[in-house]
């Protein structure tokens, strides 16, 4: 009776993990399916193209070398990575300040003021574009990359503030208090004390930042597309969709040419991702245990 009971428990634990694993397989089947699609079609010869076809006859890298024999492909990658290097510093730096002011600071409205940067979330980034735009344009920034990436200076963005408040949460002021008691001020105890203790979180806004400014769309094309003339501030993602996407250029395109080059913006996000994964886990699950 007992050993009958033991077996029964198992087999319903094995048909519990075959369950699971099932289901899993199946929703990365899903999910990394467009990813297979896109793969695939960029290595595809024209012919396969037409029929649909969901393997390659044969192997076409010309798609790859058409991207690269453009002579401005060089100047958009040169502008994606400027972009995504001055955000990820000013997103990094200023939010860790920020968040260390409304953390390890003692100031009169500290509370008040950390519930209004946090209203901020509930405004739309969209609904912000055109006071942006117009005040970009008064100052001539229009057709520039300044609107990408100054503005990330100003604060570092309100859910970056939050994440890093949340794990410096975690650190206990009496390592503050005995940095202050050796002589050092308030930016001294952020510089030597704070920052090298937030190195998790910081690995994980600099890995998400890369990625979501690597991947921006609707700010190149807000505050550069529309400036004719600007052709050479182009970051990929325009690139990608004035010379292969649009409509004045898509029924000219080749699928296949359109996928190659949405391989090659999305494969510095993919590289970026595999290196440094542990530590976005890490950063993540630090903030959730120490929030």
């Amino acid at each position: 009776m007992e050993e009958t009971k033991r077996s029964n428990e198992k087999a319903r634990k094995i048909a519990f993990v075959c369950t699971k694993y099932f289901f899993l397989v199946l929703v990365s089947c899903i999910f990394l399916f467009p990813v297979y699609v896109l793969l695939i079609t960029s290595i595809m010869p024209d012919d396969d193209i037409t029929y649909r076809a969901l393997w390659p006859t044969g192997l076409n890298l010309a798609t790859y070398l058409e991207f690269f024999q453009s002579a401005d492909y060089l100047q958009y990658i040169l502008n994606t990575l400027f972009v995504s290097g001055m955000t990820i510093i000013g997103v990094c730096f200023a939010s860790s300040l920020t968040a260390y002011a409304l953390t390890k600071l003692n100031f009169f409205g500290r509370d008040a003021v950390f519930a209004m940067v946090m209203a901020v979330v509930l405004l739309p980034g969209t609904v912000l574009s055109i006071p942006l735009t117009i005040i970009y344009r008064q100052i001539s920034w229009d057709g520039t990359l300044f609107p990408l990436w100054v503005p990330l200076w100003m604060g570092g963005g309100t859910m970056n503030i939050f994440l890093v408040r949340q794990f410096m949460r975690g650190i206990p002021n009496s390592y503050c208090e005995a940095a202050k008691l050796d002589g050092a001020n308030s930016f001294q105890v952020y510089l030597r004390v704070v920052l090298p203790m937030i190195k998790p979180i910081l690995i994980y806004l600099a890995v998400t930042t890369f990625i979501g400014t690597w991947n921006d769309f609707q700010g190149p094309l807000t505050y550069v597309g529309t400036k004719s003339g600007a052709e050479d501030k182009w970051t990929l993602s325009l690139a990608l969709y004035f010379k292969y996407m649009n409509a004045s250029t898509a029924e000219t395109t080749k699928a296949n040419t359109q996928a190659a080059v949405g391989v090659i913006v999305m494969l510095p996000c993919l590289i970026m991702f595999a290196f440094f994964q542990k530590s976005i886990m890490e950063g993540i699950s630090s903030v959730g245990v120490k929030g």
